[in-house]
């Protein structure tokens, strides 16, 4: 079992520059992926678009690559051709407007155009180490929601087994219940009949009652519920939608107990687990 959530984050320096390596995954219904690279690196997108999804089958991710503090002093190009033209304009004007003051050179430097700093291009060494770390915080990320996912297994174990013995516990209530509801009629119906009780009315009677009391096909089908659940939490890939789904069946059955059996204790242990159920569904929210 895996968690959807988990972090990771790595810091390094190459013979280039420095750089960080962060990924952050939570819960969602997809896969989702969302990849923030500084320019230099951003023909690489979709390249680490698949990585990813070559090692996560669910969750939102966000991976960021960050690079700064360049040991590489960047070239400079100077347009010298630029410079002449700037420096002869400037001239011009200056002497048709008669400006007693000389030209400085230093002036025709500041203006756009003179100097460019050449593009930095990031070598084969620094890209394979940018993509070692990806690939360390990928196993650090995964190692992390396979640790949550062991924790979530345990806690949704514990869950069930508390829900089982409630439900054992609403069994046996509920066949007390059952007996003692149906001789509460039939003495009922005695007293106001006397001597006269139609056999068959009252069976009959008894008959209508004990269907709207029992709830044994609603806890046949919860327990196989309970059965399936265990079996997929032993289970590995990606689960968490079914177990969402088999929670939400267990709450629709605890409903039907809950208001078939008419019993104030039974409504007591049918709130508690809802409670439980309520638990587990969090819990399946964030599994894989």
């Amino acid at each position: 079992m895996e968690s959807m959530t988990g972090y990771a984050f790595v810091e390094k320096s190459t013979d280039q520059f420095s750089y960080s390596v962060e990924l952050k995954t939570l819960n969602s219904r997809y896969l989702e992926i969302y990849v923030n690279l500084p320019k230099i690196l951003r023909n690489e997108e979709n390249e680490l678009h698949t990585m990813l999804k070559q090692r996560f089958g669910r969750g939102k991710l966000e991976l960021n690559v960050d690079i700064y503090e360049w040991t590489v002093t960047k070239p400079i190009a100077v347009n010298a051709d630029m410079i002449k033209k700037y420096y002869r304009e400037l001239d011009r004007l200056h002497r048709e407007l008669g400006v007693d003051e000389p030209l400085r050179f230093e002036s025709v430097l500041t203006l756009d155009g003179i100097s460019q700093r050449e593009r930095s291009v990031i070598s084969r060494t620094s890209r394979s180490d940018i993509y070692a770390s990806i690939g360390r915080v990928i196993d650090k990320t995964i190692e992390m929601r396979r640790k949550e996912g062991a924790a979530i297994r345990k806690d949704l174990s514990a869950l069930i087994t508390a829900i089982s013995g409630h439900i054992g516990a609403i069994r046996t209530l509920a066949k007390k219940i059952s007996k003692d509801k149906k001789e509460a009629l039939k003495q009922r119906i005695e007293s106001l009949a006397g001597a006269n009780v139609d056999d068959v009315r009252l069976y009959t009677e008894i008959a209508i009652l004990a269907d709207k009391l029992d709830i044994n096909e609603e806890i046949v089908r919860f327990k196989d519920h309970i059965r399936k659940f265990n079996a997929l939490v032993k289970a590995g890939g990606q689960i968490g939608k079914k177990l969402d789904f088999l929670a939400q069946e267990l709450f629709r059955e605890i409903n039907t107990i809950g208001s078939k059996s008419n019993s104030a204790e039974i409504s007591h242990i049918v709130v508690e687990v809802k409670n439980h159920l309520e638990m587990i569904r969090e819990h399946c929210r964030n599994v894989v």
